[in-house]
C-alpha cells in the first residue's frame, strides 16, 4: 500500500521475509526488536500499523497491544506468530489485536500482507481495488477541496512570534464571522471569551509545545459576540526533512449537538428531581394513609377522630400541622372542632369572610382549593399565623353531605404540589366516609331519636306527581337504588279502579311496572331518572320511617339523632322545592331501633336483582298460605323467567336467614 507506514515488532531473526513481502505491498517498514521501543514509536502517530511477534526480548505482543490499546494511538495491531501456546489468541483479541495469524509458510505470509492492507485501509481484502494512478487531484484541485470543505480549516506558522494565521478557508470565514482580512496574522486565540474554559485553552497549548495533535470541545465567540461550541482538532504538519512546518487547525460548529445535550441533561434532572419529590411524597402519603386508615377503624367517636386526625397530620415530615372545622348551619361561621402543630385553637370560632380565600372558595365550591405564604394576607388561618408556608383546604364530602373542612399546613417549598393535593383529596373523601359511617350507625342503634314529621306543599314534587298521575293518595314503601342516579320506588295506592297508564307518560319516569293488585288497591314500582331528595337523606343523617303524597302535598316522617342538625336536613328538600315547613318535631325512644339494625344489616347483604325479588313476591303475597300467585306470575310482571326469579329469591332468602342466625356473618 503506497505510502502506508508499518512497525514490525520483531526479533532479526526471521524478520527479512517479513519486511521484504511488506515493503513489495507498498508499505514503508521500520523494524524494533522491543515492546518498550515500539511503544514509543506507535504513539507517535506516525505508523498506520503494528505487526508484532508474540514472543518478544523481556516480554510480549499480548503486553505491547495492551499498551497501545491504553494510550489511545489508534493504531492497529496484526499479531504474526509461531507459538502455539494455549490461550494466546483469545487473550490477544482480548487486549487490542485486529488480526491474529499463525506462521506456516508463504501462504501466511500472503495473508499477512492482506491483512495488514485491510487493517490499514478499511477496505475488505476482497474487495476489487482500481487503478486510481492518473486520477490523482492536482495541486489546484485540492487547494479548492481545502477551501470548500465544510468544515472550517485554517493553517498557522510556528515560525512567526504568536503563531499567527496564515490560511482561512471559507467555512471557517462562516462560522466565525470574521473575514480573511480580520483574521490572518493573529493567533486563532482571539475567537475565546468569557465562557472559554481556561483547562481546555491549556490542553491546546500543552498539545502545541509537545508538538502533539489534540481535539477538543471549546467555548468560542463569533464576530458578533454570539457563542459558539467548537469541536477543533490542531495538528502538526512537517516538511520534507521531517521538520516542523505548520498546525493545521480543523473547525467543526457543534453547537445544536452541544445544546441538544444541555437539553438532555436538563431533562435527566428533571426528572430525577420529580422523582425524588415523588418518592418523598409516596413516603408522606403512604404513612399519613395508614394511619388514618387505622384512626377509622379503632374509633367510633367522630370528636375523636377529628383530633387524632390532626395530630398524625401534624406529625408527618413536610406538615407544619392541621385542623377540621365547620360552618354551623346556625351562625354561619367556621367552627374548629379539633386542631394540631399550628396556632389555631379548637372551639375557635371565624368569620368566615376573615378567613383565607382557599377556605372560602373550598367551602363555596365543595373542591379543594390551596395557596402560600407569598400571596396570603395577615388573618385567621392564613399560613403566616398559623405557622406553615402552605395551606391546603380538603373538604370532607361523602355524596351531598358535608362533614366540615381539612386544613393542612406545609412547611416546604415543594410540599403539597399536585400529586399531592391528588391524594390529600382522596384522605379528605376516606375521612367523610368513616364519618358517614359513624353517624349512620348511630341512626341506627341509637336509643332517642328525634322524630320530624315535614310538609311539602309543592306540586312538582316527585311524590306529589306520582300521585296526581294516579288519581289518590300513593303510600311509599321503599327504594332500590340503580346505576348512575336512578332508582326504583315502590308505592301502594289504595281503591278500586285505579288507572296507572298516565305514569308513563310523566318526564321523570323511564318505566312503570305493576308488582301485584288486589281488590283494595294496587302495589307499583316507578324507575325515575333522577333520584328525589328522600334518598339523599341518608347522606345528611336521617332515614325516612314514612311517606304519603296527595297530588297537592307529601309529608315524610323523618327520623334522626337528637344532636343532628335538623336545618340541614330541612335544607335537602328546600333546596329543590317551594312550600317546605317542620310540622313537628319530637324527640323520643327509639321504638324501631332492633327492626331498623336488622333491615339495614340485610339491605347491604342483597343485591338490586335479590332485592327486587324478594319485594315484590312479599308485595303480592307469595309468602302467605295458600299463595295467590305463583312464581311465574311475579317472574312475568318483573319481566324475567321463572328460573331467573327463583334463583334470585332463593339467594335473598338465604342472606335473610343468616343475618337472623348469624348476625356477624358476612353473607
Amino acid at each position: 500500500m503506497a505510502n502506508a507506514r508499518a512497525l514490525l515488532v520483531h526479533p532479526e531473526e526471521g524478520s527479512d521475509r517479513i519486511e521484504t513481502a511488506l515493503g513489495a505491498a507498498g508499505f514503508d517498514v521500520t523494524r524494533t526488536d522491543t515492546a518498550a521501543s515500539a511503544v514509543a514509536k506507535a504513539t507517535t502517530g506516525e505508523y498506520d500499523c503494528v505487526v508484532s511477534e508474540y514472543a518478544l526480548a523481556g516480554d510480549d505482543g499480548v503486553a505491547l497491544a495492551t499498551a497501545i490499546e491504553e494510550s489511545d494511538a489508534g493504531v492497529p495491531v496484526v499479531m504474526f506468530t509461531a507459538t502455539d501456546e494455549e490461550g494466546v489468541p483469545e487473550a490477544a483479541f482480548e487486549n487490542g489485536v485486529d488480526r491474529f495469524l499463525q506462521k506456516n509458510g508463504s501462504a501466511s505470509i500472503d495473508r499477512l500482507v492482506s491483512d495488514v492492507s485491510t487493517v490499514c485501509s478499511g477496505v475488505s481484502a476482497s474487495e476489487t481495488r482500481q487503478d486510481v494512478s492518473d486520477h490523482e487531484p492536482t495541486a489546484s484541485e485540492v487547494t479548492r477541496a481545502v477551501e470548500d470543505a465544510p468544515i472550517g480549516i485554517s493553517i498557522s506558522d510556528p515560525d512567526l512570534p504568536d503563531y499567527p494565521l496564515v490560511y482561512v478557508n471559507d467555512a471557517w470565514e462562516e462560522h466565525t464571522g470574521y473575514p480573511v482580512e480580520e483574521a490572518l496574522g493573529r493567533n486563532p486565540r482571539f475567537l475565546q471569551g468569557p465562557g472559554t474554559d481556561p483547562e481546555t485553552v491549556d490542553e491546546i497549548a500543552e498539545a502545541i509545545g509537545n508538538e502533539e495533535e489534540v481535539t477538543v470541545e471549546i467555548r468560542n465567540y463569533r464576530r458578533d459576540g454570539t457563542p459558539f461550541w467548537n469541536e477543533l482538532t490542531v495538528a502538526p504538519v512537517y516538511d520534507e526533512d521531517g521538520d516542523l512546518a505548520h498546525y493545521v487547525g480543523f473547525q467543526n460548529d457543534i453547537s445544536d449537538r452541544k445544546e441538544a445535550e444541555r437539553l438532555a441533561e436538563q431533562r435527566a434532572e428533571k426528572l430525577a428531581t420529580e422523582r425524588r419529590s415523588l418518592d418523598r411524597v409516596l413516603g408522606r402519603v403512604n404513612g399519613l394513609l395508614s394511619d388514618i386508615s387505622r384512626i377509622l377503624v379503632e374509633n367510633r367517636d367522630s370528636g375523636v377522630i377529628s383530633e387524632r386526625v390532626c395530630e398524625v397530620i401534624a406529625g408527618e415530615p413536610g406538615y407544619a400541622g392541621g385542623w377540621i372545622g365547620e360552618v354551623s348551619s346556625a351562625t354561619g361561621r367556621l367552627e374548629i372542632r379539633a386542631a394540631s402543630g399550628v396556632s389555631v385553637e379548637p372551639g375557635a370560632s371565624y368569620d368566615v369572610a376573615e378567613t383565607p380565600a382557599e377556605v372560602q372558595e373550598a367551602i363555596e365550591t365543595e373542591e379543594l382549593h390551596s395557596g402560600s405564604i407569598d400571596d396570603a394576607a395577615d388573618g385567621p388561618l392564613e399560613p403566616k399565623s398559623a405557622g406553615g408556608r402552605r395551606l391546603l383546604v380538603v373538604p370532607l364530602t361523602y355524596g351531598d353531605r358535608q362533614y366540615g373542612l381539612l386544613g393542612i399546613y406545609g412547611n416546604g417549598a415543594d410540599v403539597l404540589a399536585r400529586r399531592e393535593r391528588r391524594v390529600c383529596e382522596s384522605v379528605g373523601k376516606m375521612i367523610a366516609n368513616g364519618l358517614h359511617s359513624i353517624e349512620t350507625t348511630e341512626i341506627l342503634t341509637t336509643d332517642r331519636v328525634v322524630e320530624l314529621v315535614v310538609g311539602i306543599r309543592d306540586e312538582t314534587a316527585a311524590l306529589a306527581r306520582i300521585a296526581d298521575a294516579v288519581g289518590g293518595e300513593v303510600v311509599h314503601l321503599g327504594t332500590t337504588r340503580l346505576e348512575d342516579d336512578e332508582c326504583e320506588l315502590y308505592f301502594r295506592a289504595d281503591g278500586e279502579g285505579l288507572d296507572l297508564d298516565e305514569l308513563a307518560s310523566l318526564p321523570l319516569v323511564e318505566s312503570m311496572r305493576t308488582v301485584s293488585e288486589t281488590n283494595d288497591g294496587v302495589s307499583f314500582a316507578v324507575t325515575v331518572t333522577d333520584s328525589p331528595p328522600l334518598t339523599q337523606l341518608a347522606a345528611h343523617g336521617g332515614v325516612v320511617t314514612e311517606a304519603t303524597a296527595t297530588g297537592d302535598e307529601a309529608t315524610l316522617t323523618i327520623e334522626a339523632p337528637p344532636e343532628h342538625d335538623v336545618r340541614s336536613i330541612l335544607d335537602v328538600f328546600r333546596d329543590e322545592y317551594e312550600g317546605v315547613e317542620l310540622r313537628s318535631r319530637v324527640e323520643r325512644e327509639s321504638r324501631d331501633r332492633t327492626v331498623a339494625e336488622f333491615a339495614a344489616a340485610v339491605d347491604e347483604r342483597l343485591t338490586d336483582r335479590q332485592r327486587d325479588a324478594l319485594k315484590t313476591a312479599e308485595l303480592n303475597g307469595y309468602f302467605e298460605w295458600p299463595r295467590p300467585v305463583d312464581g311465574s306470575e311475579i317472574a312475568d310482571r318483573m319481566g324475567i323467567t321463572r328460573q331467573t326469579f327463583h334463583q334470585h329469591l332463593r339467594a335473598a332468602e338465604r342472606k335473610l336467614v343468616e343475618a337472623y342466625v348469624d348476625p356477624r356473618s358476612d353473607g
